[in-house]
């Protein structure tokens, strides 16, 4: 509706406005007056029939007051007059129906019926069954009129009158007609006038469209309207002419405009085609509207392909490290309106495929009234450039990596003093963070006194210009750490020295190791003095001790030399035992372990300790409740205790406490890790003294052998001999001292999770009651009187004895005698006892052993067969125990004694030539015979190897090992005997298949001046390096120095023998 009377003509519309007014005026009056007049009809109603009501009430007091019915029907009859009115009720003073009248029907009373009942029955039950209180109201059609009946004041009862309303609605009804009809005949009246009044109006309106369109159609913006009269409509076309001028003056200033903005575009473009970048514009869609000739030549479009065309299709970019397309700057400049860089990773590929890389900025491009109108990107080509920066990004990604992936820590102070940078490992070792570090100086890093020399060694470097080797020692959290530090200046361009950069390698668990090396080869040293000693000193005890057993055995009927007898066995046992502590140094696992509660050791010993620390001296036991157990050996224990207790009495000065604690300790990865220990439960014992504590210097020595703090009073070998107890019982000892603070010992066991078992005391096995035999043995020792104590020991007891001094003496016998079991010594010149069991074995494994030694040192502990050792006699042994093992051995069923023995080869010398398929020294060729991979070895079997070495030990391994891949060897100690022995072989036309060279030998040039000679006697001679630094440059680029392979001084065999098989392949 709306619409359609908007399309309509504006003479029209005023018609309509016209007509809507005052038909609109009209009803809202006529409706105004139809409402008056029902209000008014009804208020005349309500007062006629409370006026009605009330008369009928006034009459009704009678008829209620004598209960006259009849009288109270003719009362309401009265109401016929009223033609609206249709029905009457009077109810009594108790609210009951007395009597009730419509227009239509009386109910006359009856006696016979009661009024309800004849009400009901004549259809009159239109009166509500129950009065109202006084009042009145309109009810549908109908009007409803309740009156109370008073009688001197009191009610007596109830009026009820109901009237239609259909005459009031009539009335109403020709109200609304009439006023309907004025409204018509003043509408139709009001069109014609409005018919005429409104060309008034629209006429010159049409008039000023009429000329507006032949303005639009001409364009003559000269031509005007008349002014008018003063009213709206001269406004207007005042106004029009007003806008007619302002287009005409715009026309002129747009003309002039196009002809300066032709002269701008030919400046823009001769510019443009001058800019030496490319320049691209497009419009606000992503269009290309301009384009220069760098810009054509970069992208491979020319203006006109490229027209029209979108940014995108003409400018396709990427990413030159991800390869993924970049999205053009196109959405981001127009929608915020700012430059956009793009990255510096950007590739253009050109219309023909070829790829740029190129550095560009988008603008956008505004008017003046900041409104943008498209985008200018401005982009050249940097492929050079990129490539070099590339190249130097890279340089610095490589040296980052370098530095942050070194294991050293690198620092770099400039020469303020002030921290400038710092690698990962720096951070990990001094738990500070790269960022946190700028600005700070070494003082913010570390104590002062390490800070203080740290800059001391800077500021050297910075003044002299010259690197310089140092070691720094920091505390840290865990220990004492020791850095190996290179310092050395950074230069600027001016030569000057603006920073000193610092690499440090923390050094500390090398030392350490180098530390306990050290230690290991001293002590090694001491046990093979001491056990050399330890050898000699036992077989002369041995002697003794037999020979005294043997006195006190048959001097019983003289008391007095049998007393002497027995004081020579306990003073010979007291140097055995002697001899013992003295083997301990050459031991490297306790030879009598049990399962030791040290709780109830120490229980065991507090009295005993307390008297050896006097009464000035409080022993405090700090013991924990269930600890764990440990197999350990508990003599060697005792005697640790013992040392290191008196140790600490001496320390003290005057009174104090000396406290022993136990504990049970398991050590995660880390904590182990900082204990040099595996990962695992611990039983810890420390010894805790008040004493006057040690400095560092003295802390690092204390378990040297020799080392003492106490003069002359003490041998240095009390905490050497602790030492060596604890690494034999695989644990660990820390010393934690300083000067005036006392000293704490902690000893380190592992826990023992090993069931208890049942072991043999020496009196069981001393007390066997019958150890006499007839079997026939050999004895063989290169102590002749030892050999006579067991020989008379064993023929007193039965058997039948022979004796050797030697092992070919032995091997001698054996041929020609059956022997049942064979006694020998281990260190033996020429051939050790391993050895001739080695060849006993091999040639007679009915024969039982029985192996005796005073000292075997470690290389035949590792070779040997490990259950002759576990069943070694030692030195000095008594009578009984010397019957004892023998009767053992000779009833152990054969099964349990006949183990194979790994071979271990020695130099033999001219008479020990006698042994079948054993090496002599002074032979040129050597091959294990007895063993099967020898004639295993295929074609290994004819090849030799020489092997020049100045160690002895390293020449039998090598021997033992290229015998065991079926080579055989010829061996010499230095240059001169590997050089005489190839001279000789070529003359001799026997071939020396290989050469395995020491890389350094004393007192002889070494292996790279070997090889040369060699070389010269034959060219195409194969020559391997070997040495136990496998770093060396020769053995790290072996082919540079002439060798055709290189062997580290592992011994494995598997190595060895894929070395060989390559190089004489």
């Amino acid at each position: 509706m709306n619409q359609f009377i908007q399309h309509l003509q504006i003479r029209h519309k005023l018609i309509i406005i016209i007509m809507s007014t005052v038909i609109f005026t009209l009803l809202l009056v006529g409706s105004v007056l139809i409402v008056s007049e029902r209000y008014s009809a009804r208020e005349s109603m309500i007062d006629k029939l409370m006026m009605v009501s009330s008369i009928i009430a006034d009459r009704s007091t009678a008829a209620l007051s004598f209960d006259d019915q009849k009288v109270a029907l003719e009362v309401l009859s009265a109401l016929d007059h009223e033609s609206s009115v249709v029905l009457g009720c009077i109810y009594d003073n108790s609210q009951a129906l007395f009597a009730a009248h419509a227009r239509t029907l009386t109910v006359p009373p009856a006696s016979d019926l009661s009024i309800s009942e004849r009400a009901f029955k004549n259809g009159l039950s239109g009166c509500p069954a129950t009065p109202l209180q006084n009042g009145h109201r309109f009810w549908e059609n109908n009007f409803e009129l309740y009156q109370t009946i008073l009688l001197e004041g009191e009610p007596i009862g109830t009026v009820y009158i109901r009237a239609t309303l259909d005459e009031l609605n009539e009335r109403l009804m020709q109200f609304i007609l009439f006023v309907a009809s004025m409204t018509l005949f003043a509408g139709i009246a009001a069109w014609f006038l409005a018919s005429k009044q409104q060309e008034i109006i629209s006429r010159p309106i049409l008039d000023l469209a009429k000329f507006a369109r032949k303005i639009s159609i001409e364009a003559d913006y000269t031509a005007r309207l008349p002014p008018g009269a003063n009213d709206e409509i001269g406004t207007l076309n005042r106004s029009f002419n007003d806008m007619l001028e302002q287009i005409y003056q715009r026309q002129r200033a747009r003309d002039i405009a196009e002809i300066a903005l032709s002269e701008r575009e030919q400046d823009l473009h001769v510019t443009l085609n001058s800019i030496g970048d490319a320049v691209i514009v497009t419009d606000l869609n992503g269009k290309i509207t301009r384009m220069n000739p760098v810009a054509e030549q970069l992208t491979g479009w020319s203006f006109e392909e490229a027209q029209t065309q979108s940014l995108k299709t003409v400018f396709p970019i990427i990413d030159a490290t991800t390869r993924k397309p970049i999205d053009t700057p196109i959405e981001k400049v127009i929608s915020t309106g700012e430059t956009v860089f793009l990255s510096s990773h950007t590739t253009l590929i050109a219309k023909d495929g070829t790829e740029l890389q190129i550095a560009d900025s988008a603008a956008p491009i505004r008017n003046r009234e900041n409104s943008i109108l498209g985008l200018i990107l401005v982009f050249n080509d940097v492929t050079e450039q990129y490539h070099l920066r590339e190249a130097a990004a890279k340089s610095e990604r490589d040296l980052q990596a370098i530095m942050n992936n070194s294991p050293a820590a690198i620092y770099v102070i400039d020469n303020r003093g002030y921290f400038s940078f710092i690698n990962q490992q720096f951070e990990k070792f001094f738990h500070i963070r790269r960022k946190d570090v700028a600005g700070k100086m070494l003082t913010d890093v570390f104590p002062e006194n390490v800070a203080e020399i740290m800059h001391k060694n800077n500021t050297h470097v910075l003044s002299t210009k010259q690197p310089m080797e140092t070691e720094e020692l920091i505390v840290q959290a865990d220990m004492l750490h020791t850095y190996a530090s290179i310092k050395f200046p950074l230069f600027n361009d001016e030569n000057d020295a603006y920073a000193v950069c610092s690499i440090s390698t923390d050094t500390t668990e090398k030392r350490q190791q180098e530390e306990q090396l050290r230690r290991s080869q001293k002590m090694d040293a001491l046990g093979k003095l001491t056990g050399g000693i330890a050898h000699d000193y036992n077989n002369l005890l041995g002697i003794i001790m037999g020979y005294a057993e043997l006195l006190d055995s048959q001097l019983k009927d003289k008391p007095r030399l049998t007393k002497y007898a027995q004081d020579i066995t306990r003073a010979a046992k007291r140097g055995s035992a002697l001899t013992q502590k003295l083997l301990a140094f050459t031991r490297h696992k306790s030879s009598d372990t049990s399962q030791v509660d040290i709780n109830k050791l120490l229980k065991e010993q507090q009295l005993m300790l307390e008297k050896t620390l006097t009464a000035r001296i409080t022993l405090v036991l700090d013991l924990e409740q269930n600890l764990w157990l440990t197999q350990i050996d508990s003599g060697d224990l005792e005697d640790a205790i013992i040392n290191l207790s008196i140790n600490a009495s001496h320390a003290i000065e005057g009174n104090g406490q000396l406290t022993l604690r136990t504990h049970n300790e398991q050590l995660n990865t880390l904590d182990a890790q900082l204990q040099q220990l595996s990962a695992g439960d611990y039983v810890l014992l420390s010894i805790t003294d008040t004493g006057k504590g040690m400095d560092e210097n003295t802390r690092e020595k204390i378990f040297d052998p020799f080392f003492s703090t106490k003069g002359e009073r003490g041998t240095g070998l009390g905490l050497s001999q602790v030492y060596g107890f604890i690494k034999r019982s695989k644990g660990q000892i820390k010393v934690y001292s300083e000067p005036g603070q006392g000293s704490r010992f902690a000893l380190y066991f592992p826990r023992s999770l090993e069931t208890a078992t049942t072991v043999k005391t020496a009196d069981t096995v001393n007390n066997r009651l019958n150890l006499q035999g007839n079997e026939t043995l050999l004895v063989v020792d290169d102590e002749p009187a030892l050999v006579e104590l067991a020989d008379n020991i064993l023929s007193a007891y039965g058997y039948q004895v022979l004796s050797a001094n030697s092992a070919k003496q032995a091997l001698s016998i054996l041929r020609k005698t059956h022997i049942d079991l064979m006694i020998s010594d281990v260190i033996m010149p020429a051939v050790d006892g391993y050895q001739l069991v080695a060849q006993v074995q091999e040639e007679y494994p009915h024969i039982k052993i029985q192996i005796a030694s005073g000292f075997a040192d470690d290389r035949h502990n590792i070779t040997a067969n490990n259950s002759l050792h576990q069943n070694m006699l030692y030195k000095p042994y008594t009578s009984n125990t010397l019957l004892v093992h023998v009767r053992d051995l000779l009833d152990t069923p054969p099964s349990l004694t006949e183990k194979k023995v790994i071979t271990h080869d020695s130099p033999l010398n001219d008479t020990a030539s006698a042994l079948p398929g054993r090496r002599n020294r002074n032979n040129r060729h050597s091959k294990d015979a007895s063993n099967p991979a020898s004639s295993a070895g295929g074609g290994n079997a004819e090849r030799t190897i020489l092997i020049m070495d100045d160690e002895v030990d390293v020449q039998d391994l090598l021997t033992l090992n290229l015998n065991k891949l079926g080579y055989s060897t010829i061996t010499a100690s230095n240059s001169d005997e590997a050089i005489a022995h190839y001279q000789k072989s070529l003359q001799d036309n026997q071939v020396i298949n290989g050469v395995i060279l020491d890389l350094n030998i004393p007192g002889s040039i070494g292996g790279s001046e070997v090889a040369t000679k060699i070389r010269e006697l034959h060219a195409e001679a194969v020559i391997i390096v070997s040495s136990g630094d496998s770093a060396s440059p020769e053995m790290q680029d072996f082919q540079d120095y002439g060798f055709d392979g290189a062997l580290e001084k592992t011994f494995n065999r598997e190595k060895i023998k894929q070395l060989f098989d390559r190089v004489l392949k």
